[in-house]
């Protein structure tokens, strides 16, 4: 499915939950409540996982390599690191062998390229640090015990999250305009790990999607100057975005699996 019928639908959703009190069958005390259980389902951070999933398989990717397959939210793969193991949202596997493998410290499992999903609609701007320091985490985790393993995020905000109080009254509000400059700025420090023997911390590719989620069709931005042009961020900004797109997000992440492992390209 197309990137903005996700996005449209995604935005469908949640909105329906907040309004109604309603989801799955179930009606709880306030659109919140709905809205909290839409999210621990699982259902719209899928449509994105399922998109990412795609982008792989338009790029090459055999549909058999991908865990969980498409359509589905398991198995996924539970991947031993540095500090614990953790189950990885997208996992792209060259060899059936390394499937029963990433339980347990195995160094061929930084064969295994991973990606994680994550959207935060709401509560951005208080959760923001702990969001990111897990993401941080999770890299790190995973680098020091397999160097070479190739790791991709992707990460999607609103420029302007809905707003929790009003949900409370089974409203759709939206707040002013997020702190959009210091996403990006905290995105890029993590993004474009060019070397396996330095930057622990960084991934591969980071893919950050910012959503207007005002407009009857979400709007997607991809590059500064539409950010710039809507007074979403300062005309004055030094910051490059187009390598946090979604452009060519799995093309960049096979590219660089198969520089880093020519011998057992994907």
């Amino acid at each position: 499915m197309a990137l903005n019928k996700i996005l449209k639908r995604i935005k469908k959703e949640f909105e329906t939950a907040i309004k109604t009190s309603k989801f799955n069958g179930n009606i709880y005390d306030n659109g919140n409540k709905a809205k909290e259980a839409l999210i621990r389902s699982q259902k719209i951070i899928n449509y994105l996982h399922d998109f990412v999933k795609e982008d792989f398989i338009k790029n090459g990717i055999p549909k058999n390599k991908i865990y969980p397959p498409i359509k589905q939210s398991k198995p996924e793969l539970k991947i031993q690191g540095f500090l614990k193991a953790k189950n990885q949202d997208i996992s792209i596997v060259p060899e059936k062998a390394l499937v029963k493998k990433t339980s347990e410290y195995f160094s061929e499992v930084e064969k295994v390229l991973s990606v994680n999903v994550r959207s935060q609609l709401s509560s951005l701007a208080k959760n923001i640090d702990t969001l990111y320091e897990r993401t941080f985490a999770e890299a790190l985790n995973l680098h020091l015990s397999y160097p070479r393993q190739v790791l991709g995020e992707v990460y999607l905000i609103p420029t302007h999250e809905y707003d929790d109080k009003a949900m409370l009254k089974n409203k759709v509000v939206f707040k002013k305009v997020s702190k959009i400059e210091d996403y990006i700025k905290m995105f890029q420090a993590i993004n474009q790990r060019g070397s396996a023997e330095k930057d622990e911390y960084k991934y591969e590719r980071v893919c950050l999607l910012i959503v207007d989620f005002r407009k009857p069709q979400p709007k997607l931005y991809s590059d500064i100057k539409s950010l710039i042009k809507d007074g979403l961020v300062s005309e004055k900004i030094s910051l490059n975005f187009e390598n946090l797109s979604v452009n060519n997000f799995a093309k960049d992440l096979i590219e660089i699996y198969n520089n880093r492992f020519s011998k057992s390209k994907l």
